[in-house]
């Protein structure tokens, strides 16, 4: 499948320094789509989406609609990277500086929840409003507010990473994650994640990264395992 992808390669800006790589591709507000389809297929086996959506048959469909307008959703405050252009990898790191702490800076973004939850409304011909209230209602529970421990602490927050199933193993995490890591240490920015997989914590751990909290979801198994790195 041929992809049209930004090729502005080597430099990734944020406030306080860049992420340099001649490895990685910074993508563009229309490679969201692209992007949302590997995030759907790469989730389609997360413990968090199969409790949020746990008829297999819908929840590609689902997962796609959802990760499109989450993408659109946080562009404005983060930054999406891919591994190349062939996208075995893609990462969306969230930046608390592009945020703001401003009262209309937090308007605007529960405007831009609004927004996302409305546009995400095709989803309920798979699973119906009371599906589509429940998944809402979960991804609220399993939140990134624990972030507030930071305080004032200004913070990369790596919120979502995936690798394509036939690239697992091949050295693209350490591709992805150790450029953010070296930016955030050489500007005094927190390096933060969560994960709802408990497999992925001792994989992060093997990068410095220490479990500080975990959450678990009400009337469920589905625990959220809050990791900051330390090293």
């Amino acid at each position: 499948m041929l992809i049209c992808i930004s090729q502005k390669r080597g430099f990734f800006w944020i406030r306080g320094g860049t992420i340099s790589s001649n490895s990685l591709v910074l993508l563009q507000r229309r490679d969201i789509p692209q992007a949302a389809d590997v995030f759907a297929e790469q989730f389609m086996e997360d413990p968090l989406y199969i409790f949020i959506l746990p008829d297999r048959h819908t929840r590609l469909n689902v997962l796609r609609i959802f990760f499109r307008n989450y993408l659109d959703m946080l562009y404005p405050y983060s930054d999406l990277y891919a591994s190349s252009s062939q996208l075995e990898a893609v990462m969306l790191v969230f930046y608390s500086e592009k945020f703001g702490s401003s009262r209309l800076a937090q308007l605007n973004y529960v405007r831009r929840i609004i927004v996302a939850i409305i546009k995400s409304l095709p989803a309920c011909k798979y699973i119906g409003v009371k599906g589509f209230l429940r998944g809402v209602s979960i991804l609220r529970n399993m939140s990134s507010a624990w972030l507030s421990m930071l305080e004032d602490r200004p913070y990369a927050h790596m919120d979502m990473l995936v690798v394509q199933q036939q690239y697992r193993g091949t050295g693209v995490v350490t591709k992805m994650i150790m450029p953010l890591i070296d930016e955030c240490a050489s500007n005094d920015l927190a390096c933060t994640l969560e994960t709802q997989n408990p497999n992925n914590v001792p994989l992060y751990g093997r990068y410095g990264f220490e479990l500080v909290d975990t959450i678990k979801m009400p009337d469920s198994e589905l625990e959220q395992y809050c990791m900051v790195f330390n090293r």
